[in-house]
């Protein structure tokens, strides 16, 4: 970024070379007073003090940033990025058609060639692209001239008919690689767009159910207001989708201020009388049902609940006077039967049934449903597939003394089904045995905000959950039975409440050692001859400590992956990614599957295979960075990029108490002159994303050479191991070159793979 000196009176604020800065997701400073401050691309240690900033009023600081800010190196003057998606309007269409989407985002869509989708049923065109016009004054001599840069892409979508229902993710692909995600839904109704002006019940655009909506809040203080003709007597449903479609976004910040959207609808008569809203039914996104009484026109406004307004703010308003369902009942059902159950919502023709087909070849997990009512498909509501012997909740099991029995391994479908419900299960356990109870709700659309509390037979809590690890809003317990005997199990909503889509699916098995994988992060930007790292990391469960073997499927043409493995005891592992020197520009998303031998409770092993969930990376406010869970894993080939590191020796032998030294030398390409740093973590802001050093050897700061000033090549890592380290041999690690993108991305290159082996004391 290079050095960024500000004087104002007394302050002064310095932007060194490891790109330190502040910059928050709704524009505002979260600095006051005396601070040393380090963000973005810091050399490991680098930071300490970097920032002297005076004692000041948060008033001036905030002067000073803004300022700073402004003066600063743009990104255009950096590194070369990936294309960051901030929003696609419409963001959506109905399956069966086509229809033609506008991607706007930052850090150039020029030369967009394809679009990579989630699943299948989807396919696209590209229009194109309208380049930007270079600037009219010529290059200085001996640099190239500016790159045009395209910050908004137009394609057209085909759904197939058959096409899944619901939200789709997909990535566009240019020659600087595979973009940030983005978020569209594939929707059954037939589809309009807003037209403006119709901020007033005067100018109201009339919809006629069954509609899709595609509409922005594009503005503060923009309210869209729409017409609809009702018949004494009918219901109609009406749903948004727009939050959600923002969750997925890597950097709100581009024109959004930071925010999400939050959406709200008010339906009103003719004569402006307010009739019903809703703010918050899909997590931030709301949900309407109404009966009319009376036959006439009437209004319904979308706005945001604190008058807000963005471009980028997109929204899918779907009316329906057709088969509406919030809940099913049971929500779970085992593989190769068919399930009765008791669809929840609206339109329904007083049916208190249904069924459900479940498949014998379908995997455990969520299945997406349309039951039918009068000819016509309700909306898709997911079912989950199970391979436990199922039973149903029997009421009343408000008590111990009336605990519905609890069968060990089994699932069980329930329902909160009133205000200060608490479900109770018994169950025999048996001294020393680990038992593994879960809920799921939340994550699959139930209402309920899921409790597990166990009890013994004399109402000692013994263990209690609200919200487990990597299942978001769901409990689960596992747990060892300190004695023989009967235990009670409670499933309760946090907050008491109840109703009939507070449904839920409780497992009860037997604990096993397990893992599952996270990646960090979804993307892998592969350019020729260089290379990328992805970090692996595992959660071991219930005493599995043994070696994960890993794997990647679906590489693009061009790349190889060192895939080695999770060694025993350890947590975290390094996939490096290599393009050959003639790979071209391509994008394939892949699966990187873990392979282990567990020994099952009771004797007996089996081999298992998990595949990685892939974290993405979001940038938050003040500059921090978060990781979503999403669907696609990408791997796609750049053009040349700006720098390769290359790595002497490529292994390295550490005895305990001993170092090694890793040469590094960085090759600068397309005339990138800025500052590299070096690492063999990924970290942010002093926070550890990835380590995949085996325990007991770390970096040697000190001794360290790893920030590289502007035109230096060379640097080095010293890696120290500890007295106690454990041995591990040949165990893949890469060394990254890091430049900044902006205040607070980077984007890292890796070498080619480092062995290293740490041999026995």
């Amino acid at each position: 970024m290079g050095d960024c000196k500000l004087a104002i009176a007394n302050c002064k604020l310095q932007i060194g070379p490891d790109g330190c800065a502040i910059r928050s997701r709704d524009g505002r400073s979260r600095a006051g007073g005396r601070h040393a401050l380090c963000l973005a691309n810091q050399a490991p240690g680098s930071c300490t003090g970097q920032f002297a900033i005076c004692n000041l009023q948060f008033a001036i600081l905030n002067l000073c940033l803004a300022l700073a800010l402004l003066l600063a190196p743009t990104p255009a003057g950096a590194q070369t990025s990936y294309p960051m998606l901030t929003s696609v309007y419409p963001a959506g269409l109905q399956r069966g058609t086509t229809a033609e989407l506008t991607v706007t985002g930052t850090n150039n869509f020029a030369s967009a060639y394809d679009v990579l989708f989630e699943g299948k049923g989807l396919t696209a065109k590209m229009e194109p692209s309208k380049e930007a016009e270079a600037p009219a004054k010529s290059p200085a001599p001996g640099k190239k001239p500016p790159k045009a840069e395209v910050n908004t892409v137009t394609f057209k979508v085909t759904a197939a008919p058959d096409a899944e229902l619901g939200t789709r993710e997909f990535r566009v692909l240019t020659p600087r690689g595979a973009s940030s995600l983005g978020v569209l839904e594939v929707g059954d109704e037939p589809e309009q767009s807003e037209k403006e002006p119709n901020d007033t019940p005067e100018q109201a655009q009339p919809l006629v159910p069954p509609m899709t909506v595609n509409g922005r809040i594009q503005a503060p203080e923009d309210v869209d207001c729409y017409k609809i003709h009702a018949a004494a007597g009918e219901e109609i449903v009406f749903s948004v989708i727009s939050a959600r479609l923002e969750d997925k976004i890597h950097d709100l910040s581009p024109g959004s201020g930071g925010e999400h959207s939050d959406l709200m609808l008010i339906l009103s008569d003719a004569s402006g009388r307010e009739l019903a809203g809703n703010d918050d039914y899909y997590r931030a996104d709301p949900m309407l049902a109404y009966r009319f009484e009376k036959a006439g026109d009437y209004i319904l406004a979308v706005r945001d609940v604190r008058y807000g307004g963005q471009p980028t703010w997109t929204y899918r308003l779907t009316a329906t006077r057709g088969p509406y369902v919030t809940a099913l009942y049971p929500m779970a059902g085992r593989r190769g039967t068919s399930v009765a159950v008791q669809p929840v919502g609206y339109n329904l023709g007083g049916k208190g049934s249904a069924t459900v087909a479940v498949p014998a070849a379908h995997e455990d997990g969520p299945m997406d449903v349309q039951l039918h009512e009068g000819g016509k498909a309700t909306n898709p509501v997911p079912f989950l597939v199970s391979d436990l012997p199922e039973a149903l909740e029997k009421e009343p099991n408000d008590t111990p003394a009336e605990a519905t029995r609890l069968p060990i391994p089994g699932g069980v479908s329930g329902r909160i089904g009133k205000s200060y419900d608490v479900d109770d299960f018994v169950f025999t356990a048996k001294r020393g045995v680990m038992y593994t109870f879960e809920v799921q709700a939340r994550r699959y659309g139930s209402s309920l905000d899921p409790v597990l509390t166990l009890q013994d037979m004399k109402a000692k809590t013994l263990a209690s959950n609200d919200d487990a690890p990597g299942i978001g809003k769901d409990s689960r317990l596992d747990w060892t039975a300190p004695a023989d005997g009967d235990f009670i199990l409670q499933v309760s909503d946090l907050n008491s409440r109840g109703g009939e889509t507070y449904v839920y699916h409780l497992t009860a098995t037997l604990a096993r050692p397990d893992f599952t994988l996270q990646s960090d992060d979804d993307k892998a930007l592969v350019a020729p001859g260089s290379g990328y790292a992805m970090y692996v990391i595992a959660s071991r469960r219930n005493g599995f400590s043994g070696d994960i073997h890993l794997s990647v499927e679906g590489l693009p043409p061009g790349v190889t992956a060192t895939a080695d493995r999770i060694p025993a005891k350890m947590t975290e592992a390094c996939i490096i990614f290599r393009g050959s020197a003639d790979a071209k520009p391509g994008a394939a998303n892949i699966r990187l599957v873990g392979t282990a031998t567990i020994d099952l409770p009771g004797g007996g092993k089996e081999t298992v295979r998990r595949t990685a969930e892939p974290m993405e990376e979001i940038y938050m406010p003040g500059g921090g960075r978060s990781r979503f869970p999403v669907e696609m894993h990408t791997v796609s080939v750049t053009e040349p990029s700006d720098i390769v590191v290359k790595v002497d020796p490529a292994r390295v032998s550490l005895a305990p108490g001993g170092t090694a030294t890793l040469d590094v030398e960085v090759t600068r390409q397309n005339g990138y002159d800025k500052p590299v740093v070096l690492d063999v973590l990924l970290r942010h802001l002093g926070t550890v994303y990835g380590n995949p050093l085996p325990p007991g050897v770390t970096v040697d700061e000190s001794k360290s050479k790893t920030l590289l000033g502007p035109g230096e090549s060379k640097g080095k890592i010293v890696l120290h191991a500890a007295d106690d380290a454990a041995p591990v041999e040949n165990l893949p690690i890469a060394v990254l070159g890091q430049v900044s993108i902006n205040f607070v991305v980077k984007i890292s290159h890796a070498s080619e793979p480092v062995l290293l082996t740490v041999t026995k004391k």
